[in-house]
């Protein structure tokens, strides 16, 4: 049968099984799963064994990779959770607006110094901004990573899709009026209106399927997987007819289920058993898509644009870190997991290639050069991100651990209160903005951690006070940290005041739960290494830094 006659079905099954091999091979040589997955591609493709990678059979599994995509973005979309990012929201700005902005720049001198025109260097440096959420998705879950810099990565991405995307819209609107009209000054206002299209479009159809999507999955009648897996394929097939981005819209619809109800937010999981298999079809699918022969026509000029990218990511990434205020090993790790281009570079491409002012030899130019750096970036960006993941200490902790909740965004610093019982209902109040706390009020659960108070103090000494209350009913114990830098009177028993006080609500059938986290937490903060660094801690990532150091490890530990 010849390849370009083949069932997509078969296509689809040779994708699949060339990507498991690759991986398979790939684990000997401890490659990423990624890559493993590319380069199972391209020994099928049609620069090694040529099985597939005819045009109309890539074009025909283009919805594949679509949908795979758009599923990346609504997990990513949940990442940015209000209580996930509340407390590390100026370093995720400032990382993904330095890393964004220096990489256009970076490219576009760096394109222009080598004498391309105008018009190829401006768009090159909107393509050049973007980061494949996929590969990072990809790798985190290989490598287990969970924490801070996972947090941050994660949603740095997601904000440095929007960006690109609203950057690279901008940057075509102005060639496109140049080469229509032969000026760019006037065309400000065009490429503004439509910049704004792309992201209130987005927003608006991607919060609005959100929620309808909410109200249908709060109903038992409505099968959960069923009700997402048609939300996605609408958002897919309207943002086509809408010519907006899927990636934006899908992006937009993860970020109102994250931030909604509990229900809602489940439903970030619910594609969870597809995500695997679409995965290695993706994966698989950009390494038969790779042009390997462009890597050579536009050699020169690609070692340019990749270059001056990875300088922009590099530089941007520690900058921003560094403004941001976050931790060295934070901002040293993030200035080289960002390398990775895929799935939104090529996007853009495919955008650039629909306009009908753009000449044809600058598209094919942009499209060369962008292509060989997606080749470059896919071969070789995994191995950075996954080694910024282990290097920041994040990696293999995906993991329960005993006091699960004691995570960067459910801690405050530098808490200030009246007395203890303004302290309890400032910590009460802090709960129930960044936790799921649907089963109780906010009055009541304020209640049951007094009643409790008022029985007997909860203040250990050395400057350390547990309070804690009981709910009906909740999915694990939940709690919050407040570090009280001058102190709070809380009838210690040895009479000092009080520094530092985690809040504890347990759900009643979690009371054998309930007694291993009160001893885990009194002998972890009775440690005078660690009692001593989180009171003394300026920034919740500073505290969360102690929670996850070497000293705290055996009283926090992994269940598994």
């Amino acid at each position: 049968m010849h390849a370009g006659h083949m069932s997509p079905f078969l296509v689809v099954g040779i994708l699949i099984l060339a990507g498991f091999a690759g991986d398979w091979v790939g684990k000997f040589f401890k490659l990423p799963h990624v890559t493993g997955n590319i380069l199972g591609g391209i020994v099928v493709g049609p620069y090694c064994l040529g099985l597939i990678g005819g045009h109309d059979q890539l074009h025909d599994l283009q919805p594949i990779a679509t949908f795979a995509m758009s599923l990346v973005a609504v997990s990513i979309g949940g990442h940015l959770s209000y209580r996930r990012i509340h407390n590390s929201l100026r370093r995720i700005i400032s990382i993904s607006m330095f890393e964004v902005f220096l990489s256009v720049i970076t490219v576009v001198v760096a394109c222009k110094l080598f004498g391309m025109d105008w018009p190829t260097t401006l768009l090159l440096g909107g393509i050049a901004a973007s980061t494949a959420p996929a590969t990072t998705i990809a790798l985190i879950r290989e490598s287990r990573a969970k924490g801070p810099f996972v947090k941050t990565l994660i949603s740095a991405v997601a904000l440095n899709n929007i960006l690109c995307i609203l950057i690279f819209v901008m940057m075509r609107t102005f060639v496109s009026a140049y080469f229509e009209s032969g000026e760019t000054t006037g065309k400000i206002d065009d490429a503004l209106l439509l910049s704004g299209y792309h992201l209130l479009g987005a927003l608006i159809l991607g919060l609005g399927m959100g929620w309808i999507t909410k109200i249908l999955v709060s109903k038992p009648k409505f099968h959960d997987f069923t009700t997402i897996l048609l939300a996605i394929m609408l958002l897919d097939g309207l943002a086509a007819y809408l010519t907006l981005s899927p990636l934006l819209v899908c992006l937009f619809f993860g970020v109102y289920l994250g931030n909604s109800s509990e229900v809602a937010e489940k439903q970030l999981n619910t594609l969870t058993p597809l995500e695997p298999t679409l995965y290695v079809i993706f994966f698989t699918l950009a390494g038969v898509s790779l042009h390997l022969d462009e890597l050579a026509a536009v050699g020169v000029a690609a070692t340019v644009y990749i270059g001056a990218r990875v300088l922009g990511k590099t530089l941007g990434a520690a900058m921003g870190g560094m403004v941001g205020k976050c931790s060295k090993r934070m901002w040293q790790n993030m200035s080289y997991a960002l390398y990775p281009q895929s799935g939104i570079a090529i996007g853009l491409v495919v955008l650039l290639n629909d306009d009908a002012f753009v000449p044809g030899e600058i598209k094919s130019a942009v499209g060369a050069i962008i292509l060989a750096g997606v080749t470059v970036a896919e071969i070789i960006g995994p191995f950075a991100t996954k080694a910024a993941l282990a290097r920041s200490g994040e990696a293999n902790r995906d993991r329960q651990r005993l006091v699960e909740f004691l995570a960067e965004e459910f801690i405050v610093v530098d808490l200030k209160a009246l007395d203890k019982w303004d302290a309890i209902r400032q910590l009460v109040t802090f709960m129930m903005r960044t936790h799921r706390v649907e089963h109780i009020s906010q009055d009541e659960l304020y209640q049951s951690v007094v009643d409790r108070e008022k029985d007997m103090s909860t203040a250990m000494g050395r400057g350390i006070a547990i309070p804690h209350g009981h709910i009906e009913k909740g999915p694990a114990i939940q709690g919050v940290m407040g570090i009280c830098r001058n102190g709070i009177e809380f009838d210690a028993p040895d009479g000092e005041p009080v520094k530092l006080i985690m809040l504890i609500v347990t759900p009643k059938d979690k009371k054998d739960m309930h007694l291993k986290v009160l001893s885990s937490l009194s002998s972890m903060v009775r440690n005078d290494a660690i009692r001593t660094r989180l009171m003394a801690a300026i920034s919740p990532e500073d505290a969360m830094e102690v929670i996850e150091s070497e000293e705290a490890r055996d009283y926090n530990y992994f269940l598994e």
